[in-house]
């Protein structure tokens, strides 16, 4: 089965060609464009400037990505039709639409946060195996924390996350407390490298860490920090960074493994933006050893939105629909 998918949940205008296979699922061509470094100019995402961006962006990804491509050969066409930005949604949704109509093509709708998990069965090498489920999922993102089981079918049952600010968005309101650039996690990531491999200070709280519950709270941490910052006690904004970046994965681990205490399960898939930082990857791989679980990363490319995502989740759990009746949903829920 090959695919063609389009995503434009945010500020990334996305296509690729994807084609299924026993092993996992091999990508054609995959091109992302992002007005990122536009939208750093205003500390985060302007609805409208995204939209305008993607507006200028999305003919020519998609016509890079088809370039030479016979269509003979493509199955279908899937999308990412929520949860997201309404108008950048409404640009990728009914341009997939138009070409399903117009090539007469099926149409396949994809939950972009079950595309971030679908990334794990991109194929990264030779030696590549997709994950066995069942399956404990973790999605950390700009605007999602979510624990989730997975069962042999791809339904999947939230059974833990965030009771406030996603991870990623504390990234970002973090950055800005410290006066560093947009997007936050990048930003923070490179502070925390400037930092070096220093013993860092344990100057920040770790919220509910402690509750015997699969609930995560990191608006604390962030009030947290802008604590530190306006208190009279001048300390080092690199040392902040740092000691926030190794209490998110503290928080993360604690309750990821409290999950795979009480659940059997054959693989640990990690997804979204912010399974890319270095210190998060590091910890979660060090559950797996302790417990004797598969930990499955994406590749690093593959963490942030992306269309090959989008065509793997079409390919590993197909949802047809008709053009005519597909609408964008800004506040879709995964379960």
């Amino acid at each position: 089965m090959k695919i063609l998918a389009i995503e434009s949940t945010c500020d990334e205008t996305a296509a690729a060609l994807v084609e299924g296979s026993r092993s996992g699922v091999r990508i054609i061509k995959s091109v992302v464009a992002s007005s990122s470094d536009l939208q750093a100019k205003y500390g985060g995402v302007v609805p409208e400037v995204a939209a305008r961006e993607q507006i200028k962006s999305i003919i020519p990804v998609i016509s890079e990505v088809i370039d030479d491509v016979d269509l003979a050969t493509v199955d279908g066409v899937a999308v990412s039709y929520g949860p997201g930005l309404i108008g950048s949604l409404l640009i990728g949704v009914e341009v997939a639409k138009t070409l399903a109509w117009s090539w007469s093509k099926p149409l396949y709708k994809v939950d972009h946060m079950f595309g971030h998990i679908a990334a794990n069965w991109i194929i990264n090498g030779s030696s590549f195996t997709p994950p066995i489920l069942p399956a404990i999922s973790l999605t950390i993102s700009g605007g999602h924390t979510d624990i989730h089981m997975i069962n042999n079918k791809f339904d999947l049952e939230w059974i833990g996350g965030t009771v406030d600010d996603a991870i990623g968005e504390a990234f970002d309101k973090v950055a800005r407390i410290l006066g560093l650039s947009y997007p936050g996690g990048p930003a923070i990531q490179l502070a925390v490298d400037s930092f070096g491999d220093s013993d860092v200070s344990k100057i920040l709280p770790r919220p509910m860490i402690n509750d015997d519950s699969l609930k995560m709270s990191f608006s604390g941490l962030k009030a947290a920090v802008l604590r530190l910052v306006s208190s009279e006690i001048k300390y080092n904004k690199t040392e902040i960074a740092a000691d926030f970046n190794k209490a998110v994965a503290e928080i993360i681990k604690k309750k990821l493994t409290l999950a795979l205490e009480h659940r059997e399960v054959k693989s640990v898939l990690v997804a979204g933006g912010v399974a890319a930082n270095k210190i998060i990857r590091k910890t979660l791989l060090t559950v797996g050893d302790d417990l004797g679980v598969e930990i499955r990363l994406p590749d690093l490319k593959y963490c942030g939105d992306n269309a090959a995502m989008i065509g793997a989740a079409a390919i590993l759990k197909p949802v047809k629909v008709l053009p005519d009746s597909l609408k964008p949903e800004s506040n879709l829920s995964l379960s």
